[in-house]
């Protein structure tokens, strides 16, 4: 794995920063106006759809790090686009290694924009196959503004037409902490053609993680820069150490979720052993570290912190909503633990997942 972005990688990260710092005080618009499309949404979804893709789904052979280089700084941005949602149902998709059909143009340059629906994992797998019927989803995102669910089961993935749901009142909006992810309920109707699922949960799983981190380092430079204007007592605030020090634990949190990430990544791509094992610890160090970030750049904007008018907590809430999304932190490093005693006693070269 290389320890560095390629220049390819770079001009992604620089392209999409482009978009998203565009969209500046979408996420906030949403809260009063409810979500709509961002002018970001159709130049995402056209022109990078085929990131992270493998050319036996259809794509070009693109790194699974590249589209996670994109969602990134989509999540430091807040911006309220379907793209990070639509290329996590794609990945879904991408997970059979044996896949001999290609996946539909429409579906990889935007013009049908899909979202994931997946269970809630319980302690006792992922999917849960305890739930007493598998066909309804809770808390899918932009489920109303989506052209198909990716429906993941136990062991398979299928596509869900949302025209077909809508018709049969298949889809129930929730109300969502953060209005500009809004979510809801799905009745899906039983499948016609699945396909295996293979690694397409860890590869969505992967796409959340990255947006976890994106979001992680908008709510750090954000408290920074209050720490750096902020004058309290004839000094900015960043000189004292109860907050330098806040904002160097969420740093240093972020960067460790961040580099979990890109080697979980690496790792499915390259289909090491213990892949699995890194994608539960990625996800659930990642949403801790967006948490606890976005927890502290309230604690630095001190009592302005909390209320509406300031931005810190807009960070919290997507935050919390990603982190919810399939499988919270507690259950991934669950089954991160679960996974490295199952393969310290099973010894060397022994799958993990």
């Amino acid at each position: 794995m290389h320890a560095t972005f390629t220049q390819e990688q770079q001009e992604i990260g620089g392209t999409v920063a482009a978009l998203a710092k565009a969209q500046a005080g979408a996420a906030r618009a949403a809260l009063s106006a409810g979500w709509r499309p961002c002018a970001a949404d159709g130049p995402l979804l056209r022109d990078f759809g085929l990131l992270g893709v493998p050319e036996s789904a259809g794509g070009v052979g693109s790194a699974l790090i590249d589209l996670l280089v994109a969602v990134e700084v989509l999540g430091e941005q807040l911006v309220p686009t379907r793209f990070a949602a639509h290329a996590g149902a794609v990945q879904l998709l991408c997970g059979d290694d044996r896949r001999s059909v290609p996946l539909p143009d429409e579906i990889l340059d935007g013009r049908r924009v899909l979202t994931p629906a997946v269970d809630v994992p319980s302690m006792a797998g992922w999917p849960d196959r305890s739930v007493p019927d598998p066909l309804v989803r809770t808390l899918v995102p932009y489920a109303a503004q989506a052209d198909g669910f990716v429906v993941a089961g136990p062991d398979e993935v299928w596509i869900a037409d949302a025209a077909a749901l809508a018709e049969r009142a298949g889809v129930t909006e929730r109300r969502s902490f953060d209005p500009s992810v809004p979510l809801s309920d799905v009745s899906l109707s039983t499948p016609q053609r699945v396909d295996p699922v293979g690694t397409g949960l860890w590869r969505a799983t992967l796409v959340v993680a990255a947006e976890l981190c994106g979001v992680a380092q908008g709510a750090i430079e954000l408290a920074a820069e209050q720490a750096r204007t902020r004058v309290q007592f004839g000094r900015v605030i960043g000189s004292f150490q109860g907050v330098a020090f806040q904002l160097a634990e969420a740093a240093t949190a972020r960067k460790a979720a961040w580099d979990l990430t890109l080697y979980a990544a690496w790792a499915v791509d390259n289909r090491r052993p213990d892949a699995g094992i890194q994608v539960h610890a990625a996800k659930a160090a990642a949403g801790k570290a967006a948490v606890f970030a976005a927890e502290r750049g309230i604690q630095v904007h001190g009592g302005m912190g909390i209320t509406m008018e300031a931005d810190p907590h807009l960070f919290l809430r997507r935050a919390l909503v990603l982190d919810a999304r399939l499988g919270r932190g507690r259950w991934h490093r669950h089954r991160a633990g679960a996974l490295r005693i199952e393969a310290r006693l099973a010894g060397p070269g022994h799958p993990t997942d």
